[in-house]
């Protein structure tokens, strides 16, 4: 039997280009085509595809690979944003109340599917009070002892959120001790962006009424700029993330976690 050669010499970063050039062709590719275009091993194919969809740009379902879908404005819907990037999300959820949140604190939370994952990490505290504009979250926070208010507001289905003037009034009545968001992107200038106005004035208001301000953020994030900025990265007092960022954004943050 002829042993099969596989190009070694091929880095991830152009076996990345490859893959992703084939989602133009295709929603879907399988594991046994990938190693027959890439030269490469199923072994070597599996952790690309684990790296990827921990970078949020596909889901593996059953010996292949399925890319994100993304509406015209680069929103990817709620439902596929609560899966995508999840055991890097999990990590930094945890992270980030193990090494952040305090029994007593009065803490603030977007509604984006990072900041839902801090919920289940919550449950050993007696004394918080949570304020969110997530509806799942508060789904989430109802299986809890925790004290809890909503920003009430418009409910976006889209993003399972409550925004406008309503949330950010309700906000304006609360004085936190620290806020967790996330975003869509952080562009390669350093913004903190996303594809939502309405939901970053939400956050914007959380930011000015916390001491403290938290952005939570996983590797597929990094190197996209959406349309619309929230902020500096470097506006934030903690970023938590499971990669670490570019150099002319690293040295302007005041404190990285990296996961």
């Amino acid at each position: 039997m002829k042993k099969k050669c596989y190009n070694a010499a091929m880095s991830y970063t152009d076996r990345k280009k490859q893959i992703l050039s084939l989602f133009e062709q295709s929603s879907s590719v399988s594991v046994d085509s990938l190693t027959k275009i890439l030269y490469a091993s199923p072994a070597t194919v599996r952790r690309d595809l684990a790296r990827l969809e921990e970078e949020g740009l596909i889901i593996r379902s059953h010996g292949k690979a399925v890319r994100i879908n993304q509406s015209a404005d680069g929103c990817v819907p709620y439902a596929q944003r609560v899966t995508v990037g999840s055991p890097a999300k999990k990590r930094i959820a945890e992270s980030a109340v193990a090494e952040i949140v305090k029994d007593g604190a009065v803490i603030m939370l977007d509604a984006s599917s990072t900041t839902l994952q801090m919920v289940e990490h919550m449950k050993g505290y007696s004394d918080l009070i949570v304020i969110t504009s997530g509806i799942l979250t508060l789904v989430e926070l109802m299986k809890t002892g925790v004290r809890f208010y909503s920003t009430g507001g418009r409910a976006i289905n889209e993003s399972s959120s409550f925004v406008g003037q309503t949330a950010i009034e309700t906000l304006k009545t609360f004085n936190a001790d620290v806020c967790f968001v996330s975003c869509h992107g952080v562009s390669e200038d350093g913004f903190a962006t996303d594809t939502s106005e309405r939901e970053n004035d939400v956050r914007a208001a959380m930011m000015k009424q916390s001491k403290r301000k938290v952005l939570l953020i996983d590797g597929s994030k990094l190197g996209v700029g959406c349309w619309h900025n929230l902020c500096r990265v470097s506006d934030f007092d903690d970023v938590f993330c499971n990669v670490p960022l570019p150099d002319n954004i690293m040295k302007e943050i005041r404190n990285f976690h990296l996961i």
